[in-house]
């Protein structure tokens, strides 16, 4: 049987959504296909978005960046985590990785921005895949001025993404990369009509859904008096809540969603929350409008609200208004705007194919 490991960065969920619609489309294109996870994002949230078998090893492969908040970045613990990282790596986990990979045996490495993986499949003599939108060293290197301990992680890495021997490039793209294959946007499909979500949610015919999300990060939104007031409108909000609660015309959710984010952003009238890929990815395919909160020291942050606003009804928040509920005023607008239609995401699929062909396998996509 064909045997992928797939490495994938626990910087938020966007990374292992992403993943998880690519492997999905492998596994339905490669008959027997094996996945095996390296990753430290929670195991619950590839259960929900992959319908085939995988196997979960946790391993710290990746740092990305110390967040403060939802969209604050803490640079120098950024250096210090990076620093620790990489000591265990080298003392611990590289060779024991390899060699559990030469064990299974295993055929192909993928990585979504997570060193290691190159790293491993290097040791391990196993080919191997990096899929991106951005790589760190891209995202350290204007962060350099403001904390120089970054400086060296930027040649570091820049020299360990290069390793790869497929270099898969995911719309929209933060650098173009000099003979990397480019993919169209990649995005979860949901799995439920629209109608039977907002049923399942207590949406009344012509009321509104609106979702807000922040991505995975942990943080709990606690001002929501205001949301509580507009009671026409049904405010659904994952990870507010440890079980689903209903309160008035609040849906509290658990990260660990008993329905799937996907099937949330389509059903959803507006979508409101921390702008990253696979929200703007997921939002896009589903024509669901969006208020999102940029990312000021982020740097893929800017080529995702050019590339949403092209696409998308949609308008930038401060974090602080998020915060505060003072949102609730700018969303009106955006529920009057016609929705355009949806995108259908065809990413996955591209990049299920050329990474069999990289592979030698034989892809036959499902109907």
């Amino acid at each position: 049987m064909p045997r992928l490991a797939a490495f994938v960065s626990p910087h938020g969920f966007g990374h292992a959504a992403r993943t998880s619609a690519v492997l999905e489309a492998l596994a339905a294109g490669v008959p027997g296909l094996e996945l095996e996870l390296w990753t430290t994002v929670p195991r619950w949230f590839f259960a929900e978005s992959l319908a085939v078998p995988f196997t979960y090893r946790e391993l710290a492969c990746d740092i990305g960046l110390v967040q403060r908040s939802p969209v604050e970045e803490d640079l120098p613990a950024s250096v210090a985590a990076l620093e620790r990282w990489w000591e265990a790596q080298e003392k611990l986990h590289l060779g024991e990785v390899a060699e559990a990979l030469v064990a299974r045996p295993t055929d192909l490495v993928v990585c979504d921005i997570a060193p290691v993986g190159l790293l491993v499949a290097r040791e391990a003599g196993v080919p191997s895949v990096l899929m991106e939108s951005f790589t760190w060293d891209w995202i350290y290197q204007p962060l350099v001025t403001a904390e120089p301990g970054l400086a060296p992680w930027v040649e570091r890495l820049g020299a360990w993404f290069s390793l790869a021997g497929l270099h898969l490039q995911l719309e929209p793209v933060c650098r173009p990369v000099a003979g990397a294959v480019r993919i169209p946007p990649v995005a979860r499909r949901p799995r439920s009509r629209a109608a039977e979500v907002r049923e399942r949610l207590g949406v009344a015919a012509g009321g509104k859904l609106v979702l807000v999300s922040l991505g995975g990060v942990a943080h709990r939104l606690e001002r929501l008096a205001r949301l509580r007031q507009l009671e026409e409108h049904v405010f659904v909000l994952p990870g507010a809540a440890a079980a689903e609660r209903w309160e008035g015309n609040l849906r509290l959710l658990p990260h660990h969603s008993p329905v799937h984010h996907p099937d949330l952003v389509a059903a959803a009238d507006l979508l409101v929350g921390k702008l990253g890929y696979s929200t703007a990815a997921e939002a896009v395919a589903a024509g669901t409008p969006a208020l999102y909160v940029p990312r000021p020291g982020f740097r893929e942050s800017a080529v995702l609200e050019r590339w949403l606003a092209a696409r998308l009804p949609s308008a930038p928040i401060d974090f602080a208004e998020l915060e505060s509920g003072a949102w609730v005023e700018r969303m009106e607008p955006l529920l009057a705007t016609p929705r355009p239609a949806p995108r259908p995401s065809t990413g996955a699929l591209a990049a299920a194919r050329a990474i069999s062909r990289f592979a030698g396998w034989n892809f036959v996509p499902s109907e």
